[in-house]
């Protein structure tokens, strides 16, 4: 498949296209996607976040979101940390991602194809830029997820996602979620895997190639996405309303992910909650 015929599978068919997408900012190291609907009070703590860990840009895809997402990215967008684009229609997470990979590939070394629900914790460094340098003779890295529950709340509590939900599920996940090198992907297959030039494999922590969005084995000892499924009932009911982002089917509000049957407390981000509270005062 030529990149021609890749972007318009996703995008659409009827694009022009240019043959060579110049860069129109300065290539940062690690830059994440992600696409986003009525997220305003989680955004500032997502990025202040990801900032903490070395991540430098972030491109945004606003799906139709009707609260004030504006209001809070304002101040990333004015500073370029932030590249904002409102997208219109239903289950565009795939023409998003293939957006973001096919137009910045020469913007961002790395990319991180991930939700906001979602929180890449470095375990053994403190930032991925350090992770990263052993893996650099790979097109990416797999990262298992760690899924959190509601900790029992019933209604969206104050202060930060972070620090409000501990409650782990105690079986080990194998899927993941993707960090690219975007000017190796050859095709987008699904939100968590690509296939990769020349037919190289990503890996995932232990170096153990990766043909699918699920390993064979979950490993968390180096790096792991926290994943923040449900949160309160409140709010994932209100996810629920929302729907998919890739498919036109319904989201099921399922109660049995609520509470966990078996789990564990787990403070592995906690190293970086002292830091995140202080950038959370500073804007």
């Amino acid at each position: 498949m030529s990149i021609m015929n890749f972007i318009r599978k996703h995008l659409g068919r009827n694009l022009v296209l240019p043959s060579i997408v110049k860069p129109l900012f300065p290539k940062v190291e690690i830059a994440i996607a992600a696409i986003f609907k009525n997220e305003a009070p989680y955004l500032k703590e997502w990025i202040e976040y990801h900032k903490l860990i070395g991540v430098e840009r972030f491109y945004l895809y606003d799906n139709e979101s009707t609260d004030n997402v504006i209001e809070v990215l304002q101040p990333y967008i004015d500073d370029g940390t932030v590249l904002y684009r409102y997208i219109k229609g239903k289950a565009l997470q795939m023409k998003a991602y293939s957006d973001a990979i096919y137009y910045y590939k020469h913007e961002t070394k790395w990319l991180a194809i991930i939700d906001i629900d979602e929180f890449i914790v470095p375990v053994e460094k403190d930032t991925l830029n350090e992770f990263l340098k052993e893996y650099e003779g790979y097109p990416a890295v797999g990262i298992n997820w760690v899924v959190f529950d509601s900790n029992g709340l019933v209604t969206k509590p104050e202060g930060l996602v972070t620090e409000n939900y501990k409650r782990a599920e105690a079986a080990p996940n194998l899927h993941i979620k993707s960090i690219v090198r975007p000017d190796r992907v050859f095709d987008l297959i699904n939100p968590h895997f690509c296939y990769y030039i020349q037919k190289k494999l990503g890996v995932n922590e232990n170096f153990e190639p990766i043909s699918g969005a699920f390993t064979n084995t979950c490993s968390v000892n180096k790096i792991r996405i926290n994943h923040y499924l449900v949160k309160s009932e409140e709010e994932y009911r209100k996810k629920c309303e929302k729907g998919f982002a890739d498919s036109l089917n319904s989201r099921v509000f399922c109660k049995e992910w609520l509470n966990a049957k078996e789990y564990k407390i787990d403070n592995t981000i906690d190293k970086y909650l002292p830091k995140l509270k202080e950038a959370m005062k500073r804007r």
